[in-house]
């Protein structure tokens, strides 16, 4: 009988087994796709926290001992490119979901002892043991890679199918949760593949997609394809619904475009987006579901993408969706990174995706919004009694439609994480908005307020800023705020000594300036000054000393870098790109190894945003743009970021001129 071995190095036990995987399901997920890929029609797990034990039992093809030797102990088994079928399974009828061959290294973080029994169809039974503390002690005494040595087991007397593969893990990491009410659902979550010709049970009780917690709380649903559309309609009782004028209930549901082109080629998505009517019912932190997750042939490709479609706005805060991209995987180039959960940056096929998938959320953005105010304030999650009893005072019913919309904007903003401060931001915009709209309609003005479509935007903010009532109101405030700023860059910005101390006091600061929805989050600055420190430590400045400053910043649904150039100095274009994925590649690699942030984070690496500062844009190359879009880079002068704020703010300035020249004229009088 041939001895078996399993030959492995410590660094590669380390960052392609116990400090890539940091869950019970994502290891667990690492089993079940092993069942799929093997043809299994059915994969049984039974959970025993009390025995420290997990057993996954599956009915697939099994392995022969020569398989076991030369495959599964084989680190890096790449059987896309060295089997027969290529990426597809032995019966052909399926596309595996394995890639690199190093899943199985996933269960070396979650339990010390694994225990393997499997058999081949027509073949004899394999059974064997790894003990994870002795290989590690092996492979921590060597530079080079081991033999260990695997320790043969009998075969347990109840393991009788023909074929297939039981793996037993025991000994288990006493810091990750392993019960049965946690993996459940979040197992459901990670698979698009339980039908009949594969099911997967939990402590005997079928896995599906109902239980992945993402259904019962949906208000509003785009799909992709009818498919989608129809199962979520038939998991989802909350969904909204409106009457038409020939008495037809309808839900609110909207279609969304499912073809996008990659490399000239038509290709399709699948699935849907959804919202919630309050973003609390998506959870918070490590437990929050307010993601868009990619499927790639039914296993969960990247878990959240919707932080890297370049949209901070408050409606971000209500969406989960799943999208099945199965163009990901269909063929030979491996898309995924090493941990398996999420796709390689700079693929075209993923820069293809994410640009179809910002062009559809502009429209579920404006459709959500039309939805909202469709529905009207009282339909929202929580209505403030006192907003409704002043919206039932109405008699015309042309006024209360108006202050419904108002109100209805202002209860979709979510203006702080924290629940506290966003309801007393929320209290100031409600009491703002109707003493300014009862403002408005004793003098006849209401039809402005038609032209508003966003409660914080300077339009808004300009229509009140006339009314005496709300001179210190949250709206006014703010604005007054941002054109002194706005003011003094502008006066300071041809100084280039001057510009220096102005850019470092301000910018880091006040967001808003690189984007008018963006402001900082409360509670994060001790993170921020963490970042900011190992990005000065990860990435020192050139010898060229061409840095002024750098920082991290955290806004609402965006993570950003920002570095300060010199005024003055001329900067390539590949430099700014190099640094730029550098700082990425640095921030990225610190949450990694830094899980306890990543558990405030909700247990994955935040898409990342990088600005550069400079004097004088450089000249820019079409396949150099793509490289700075596919990291989220973005390269601004200090003169163009003025004329930007400025630009949004344009509307403000023209009505505060007007009104102060009328009210100059009312004084004298």
């Amino acid at each position: 009988m041939t001895d078996l071995k399993f030959r492995i190095e410590l660094n590669v036990l380390n960052h392609l087994g116990i400090g890539l995987y940091s869950s019970t399901p994502a290891v667990v997920s690492e089993v079940i796709s092993n069942a799929w890929d093997a043809d299994a029609s059915e994969v049984k797990i039974q959970l025993s926290p009390d025995d420290d034990e997990i057993v996954v039992d599956d009915d697939g093809h099994g392995m022969t001992e020569d398989a076991v030797l030369n495959k599964f102990l084989k680190v890096g088994y790449t059987r896309r490119l060295r089997e027969a079928n290529k990426s597809f399974s032995q019966s052909g009828k399926r596309r595996v979901m394995g890639r690199k061959g190093i899943g199985k290294l996933a269960m070396f973080s979650l339990a010390n002892s694994i225990e393997v029994v499997t058999k081949a169809e027509g073949a004899d039974t394999v059974a064997f043991k790894i003990d994870v503390q002795k290989l590690k002690a092996m492979t921590s005494s060597k530079e080079d890679a081991v033999d260990y040595p695997v320790e043969r087991i009998d075969v347990p007397t109840d393991f009788t199918k023909p074929n297939g593969t039981r793996i037993r893990l025991t000994d288990l990491n006493s810091k990750i949760n392993k019960t049965e009410d946690y993996l459940r659902p979040r197992l459901a979550r990670r698979f698009g593949v339980f039908t009949d010709t594969f099911k997967v049970e939990l402590n005997g009780k079928a896995l599906t997609r109902g239980e992945a917690s993402l259904y019962k709380d949906l208000q509003f649903l785009w799909f992709f394809d009818k498919a989608a559309r129809d199962e979520i309609l038939k998991i989802a009782p909350a969904i909204a619904t409106k009457t038409d004028v020939d008495g037809n209930v309808e839900h609110f549901v909207a279609s969304l475009p499912a073809i996008l082109k990659v490399g000239g080629v038509d290709v399709e998505v699948k699935g849907f987006i959804g919202t919630v009517d309050t973003p609390s019912k998506l959870g918070r932190g490590d437990e929050s579901l307010n993601k868009v997750s990619i499927f790639a042939n039914g296993r969960l490709f990247q878990e959240d993408i919707l932080s890297e479609l370049g949209d901070a706005r408050y409606f971000n805060n209500y969406i989960f969706g799943e999208i099945q991209a199965d163009f990901l995987d269909s063929d030979d180039t491996d898309r995924a990174t090493a941990s398996r959960e999420a796709i390689k940056h700079d693929d075209a096929h993923f820069q293809a995706l994410r640009a179809h998938l910002v062009t559809v959320m502009r429209q579920i953005r404006d459709e959500w919004d039309e939805w909202r105010r469709e529905l009207g304030y009282t339909k929202t999650a929580t209505p403030n009694p006192h907003i409704v009893e002043w919206l039932d005072s109405f008699k015309d019913s042309r006024d209360r439609k108006a202050a419904d919309r108002i109100m209805t904007s202002i209860g979709n903003v979510s203006i702080s994480n924290d629940p506290i401060m966003n309801d007393e931001a929320q209290r100031l915009l409600y009491r703002s908005a109707i003493v300014g709209f009862e403002k408005l309609r004793a003098r006849s003005r209401l039809a402005e307020l038609d032209k508003i479509t966003d409660v914080l935007s300077p339009e808004f903010q300009a229509i009140f800023s006339t009314l005496d009532d709300i001179e210190e109101s949250y709206y006014l405030d703010i604005t007054k705020q941002r054109l002194e700023i706005i003011r003094k860059f502008d006066e300071e910005i041809v100084d280039a000594k001057k510009l220096e101390k102005v850019a470092q006091k301000y910018l880091f600061d006040h967001l808003w300036l690189l984007d008018p929805s963006w402001d900082r989050v409360k509670g994060t600055e001790a993170m921020e000054v963490t970042m900011t420190a190992e990005l000065k430590r990860a990435c020192p400045e050139a010898e060229v000393g061409a840095r002024l400053d750098i920082a991290y910043r955290t806004t609402a649904g965006a993570h950003i870098i920002i570095e300060l150039k010199r005024p003055g100095l001329t900067v390539k274009m590949t430099d700014l790109e190099l640094q730029a994925r550098k700082y990425v590649e640095a921030v990225e690699q610190y949450y990694r190894e830094h899980p306890d942030y990543l558990t405030k984070l909700g247990g994955r690496v935040p898409g990342i945003q990088v600005f550069l500062l400079i004097s004088t844009a450089p000249s820019i190359s079409e396949k150099q743009q793509e490289a700075l879009n596919a990291y989220n880079i973005k390269v601004l002068t200090y003169k163009g970021l003025i004329e930007s704020a400025k630009a949004a703010y344009q509307n403000y300035f023209n009505i505060k001129t007007t009104v102060g020249k009328l009210e100059e004229i009312l004084r004298k009088l």
